[in-house]
């Protein structure tokens, strides 16, 4: 079997995204059977020579990525809106409609202006039918003329030239090239030369052709060794690492007395292609590009990070008020503790973020998920919380917007705490008291920490806030016709500022001079703030009551008395 199938086994996280890019490509490949041209055995890949000899790498390398990103194209959208706008040739065109259609055919012509776009044209414009519709389109005449029979006309040529497959196999690729795959790399058709070159022929020059190649040949007396798998190589057949972003220099123009000027950092013809499928093996998120490093089996790679290996639809369903990379992660671990607990809780996972700045640049973020994340996604009151949050946008604080549902999640991700972000938002509300959701969102933050620090019991917490609540009613009775929360706007201040240095004799000093004050009873849940193992949250629970939220045993719901 070892001179019928060349071994790939899994290594970083570049590596095994190219392993899930090349299972990708194989699976889109009706030709390949599995267990036949391509076996999986726990953390090796093997793939038969002679099907990779005989099989249209390139052309399978196009597919999919078209397969994959062909949504996220402006081509989607242009055809999209060429369908939108032939289904209104029958209309009546008011002046509204005017102003829609007009907005349309400029965004059709702009998009379709655009340099990358154009030189794809030329580079097959003699393969092609009608390519004469594209250059009318193109032209600044189109988006003034009027609408009439003959805009709708060329419409409909501009949708069938589109549907050309040469046609939509080129413009969808050249979007795809600058938008996705030079995140990634970049090399063969993203170089700067090749720009007006047949983007196959690159791709069949710098990575397949190399691949079989060294499939065939006789490694026996080469001397140096792959980087990344120890396969034996030359310097001829070598080829440098730093073609990926953000991991080498030039390597051919940056030599170092480091290495003693002998670049040692190449791959072989093998790895060289898994890397160029990378951008197949990430779960493209919004913006981001997410993947899941489970080093426990190819499977496991397969199943967590390609649309074949999802076990639910709402895996890939991106939440269209949570933008980067926060909700896919809490999918994630969401899932396993759903599907596969027993499996994960015993492992950690590096998850690693493509993510595009604004500056246009793009950086590598790390995380792990372990037992610990795990466990506390398994608490009930912790996900109910975390669904809700999910549910609202962002709230502005001062002159930042922030999602609480994002702050909640890197948190958990950092082994941090929550009582910052509890601090914050009563600060806020002391700030502005009309805001008074901002204590409701506390409460349910506060419940999450509660969770997270071993507490059970959800009920004594809730008595808890009530009995702050009560000292609130009482207090607005002694301060008729006055705005309790102005009044005693310094008070809170001080129990704020104490339970933010975990200071719970002067929180509990200050609460038992107002009950002093009042002639009340203290409940017993005051003096648990000193005893009790939760004291801190439950001094948090106290102080959430007094400013206003509370909860009403007989409906067994909690709410706000300003909601």
């Amino acid at each position: 079997m070892q001179d019928e199938y060349i071994s790939i086994l899994t290594n970083d996280f570049l590596k095994n995204a190219g392993i899930v890019g090349i299972i990708t490509l194989l699976n889109d490949d009706k030709t390949a059977i599995k267990g036949k041209h391509y076996i999986t055995k726990n953390n090796e890949l093997l793939i038969e020579k002679e099907y990779l000899l005989n099989a249209d790498l390139t052309q399978l390398y196009f597919n999919s990525m078209i397969d994959r990103f062909y949504k996220n194209t402006v081509i989607y959208s242009i055809v999209c809106k060429i369908d939108n706008l032939l289904k209104k040739s029958d209309q009546i065109i008011d002046q509204k409609l005017e102003k829609d259609i007009k907005a349309d055919i400029t965004f059709i012509s702009d998009k379709l202006s655009a340099a990358s776009l154009k030189t794809g044209i030329e580079t097959i414009k003699t393969k092609i039918d009608n390519v004469q519709i594209y250059y009318d389109v193109t032209n600044k005449t189109f988006k003034n003329q009027s609408i009439d029979s003959g805009l709708f006309t060329q419409l409909q040529q501009l949708k069938e030239f589109l549907n050309q497959s040469l046609v939509h196999e080129t413009l969808c690729f050249k979007n795809i090239i600058y938008n996705y795959i030079n995140k990634f790399w970049n090399k063969s058709f993203l170089l700067r030369n090749n720009a007006k070159k047949d983007m196959k022929e690159c791709f069949e020059n710098d990575f397949v052709i190399p691949l079989k190649e060294y499939i065939k040949s006789d490694t026996n007396k080469m001397k140096e060794q792959c980087i990344d798998c120890g396969n034996s190589i030359n310097s001829k057949i070598g080829v440098s690492i730093s073609f990926m972003n953000d991991f080498a220099d030039d390597l051919t123009r940056k030599k170092s007395a480091l290495y003693n000027y002998n670049v040692d950092m190449n791959l072989c013809p093998i790895c060289a292609f898994l890397y160029a499928l990378t951008p197949l093996g990430f779960i493209k998120y919004h913006n981001d590009f997410l993947f899941f490093n489970d080093n426990n089996s190819i499977e496991s790679l397969c199943q967590e990070n390609s649309f074949y290996g999802m076990k639910h639809p709402s895996e890939v369903k991106e939440k269209a008020e949570l933008e980067g990379k926060y909700y896919k992660i809490y999918q994630y671990i969401e899932n396993l503790v759903l599907c596969d607990q027993r499996n994960y809780q015993y492992r950690n996972v590096q998850v690693i973020t493509r993510k595009n700045l604004d500056n246009d640049s793009v950086k590598y973020e790390f995380d792990i998920l372990d037992k610990y994340l795990i466990n506390i996604l398994n608490k009930e009151k912790v996900k109910d919380n975390l669904e809700y949050f999910a549910t609202i946008n962002v709230i502005k604080i001062n002159d930042e917007y922030i999602s609480l549902f994002k702050e909640i999640i890197k948190r958990f991700l950092d082994k941090r705490n929550l009582y910052d972000l509890l601090n914050l938002l009563i600060k806020r509300n002391l700030a502005n008291p009309n805001e008074s959701w901002l204590i409701f969102y506390a409460k349910k933050i506060l419940e999450i920490q509660y969770q997270i620090n071993g507490g059970e019991n959800m009920k004594y917490l809730y008595y808890v806030t009530k009995d702050g609540y009560d000292l609130r009613k009482r207090l607005t009775q002694l301060k008729k016709g006055e705005n309790v929360d102005e009044s005693y706007k310094g008070v809170i201040y001080q129990l704020t500022n104490a339970l933010r240095v975990d200071n719970r004799k002067k929180f509990l000093d200050i609460i038992i001079r107002l009950y002093t004050m009042l002639a009340m009873p203290i409940p017993q849940s005051v003096a648990s703030i000193l005893w009790d193992e939760n004291g801190k949250d439950i001094a948090y629970a106290f102080l959430t009551g007094l400013k206003g939220a509370h909860y009403d045993s007989n409906k067994n719901e909690e709410g706000n008395e300003d909601e």
